[in-house]
């Protein structure tokens, strides 16, 4: 079976325009996403390939550099309690 990455429901969300703010209320921390990562947060819930598929049409990334930059994201969010693997 495959892992679904999913938002952190107690995460607040702040659309800024160019960037997306999460703030972990439990933890008084924020949290600011680039482009990318906003792509990556909106597309949740999904699978680590949907996500990579994603950066990689949107941005013109091959798979192994979109792969890496969906990984590192995932991985920092993950960090700070904002997403989780279900």
């Amino acid at each position: 079976m495959t892992a679904f990455w999913i938002a952190n429901p107690d995460v607040l969300v702040t659309d800024l325009g160019d960037e997306l703010v999460l703030m972990h209320p439990g933890r008084s921390e924020m949290f600011s996403l680039n482009a990318a990562g906003r792509l990556l947060w909106q597309a949740l819930p999904a699978t680590p390939d949907t996500l990579t598929d994603l950066l990689a049409g949107h941005y013109g990334l091959g798979r192994a550099q979109a792969q890496a930059d969906t990984a590192a994201v995932l991985s920092d969010l993950q960090a700070r309690d904002l997403v989780r693997q279900s």
